[in-house]
């Protein structure tokens, strides 16, 4: 079955590039990235529900969270800037 994954925005035609590839490598078939409009989207067909976690874990092990994802921001406090 197809199943379609909103993500955190994607910024480029790199991004959609990498993902495809990504999930190629991973055994995904008919990968499909959607930047154009949002939510941007990630289609993929998935086996089961062991299989939609593995889309989920390579997606953000590129480091493309998912929309409902807590993106923690970096603390500055601790980067010397001298």
């Amino acid at each position: 079955m197809l199943k379609t994954l909103e993500m955190q925005d994607l910024s480029c035609g790199a991004c959609s590039a990498t993902i495809r590839k990504a999930l190629d490598i991973a055994g995904f078939e008919s990968v499909r990235v959607e930047i154009r409009k949002k939510p941007h989207t990630v289609t993929a067909e998935v086996k089961d529900d062991e299989h939609l976690e593995l889309m989920k874990l390579v997606l953000r092990g590129h480091g493309y969270p998912l929309i409902d994802d807590e993106v923690v921001a970096p603390d500055m406090s601790k980067i010397n800037f001298s």
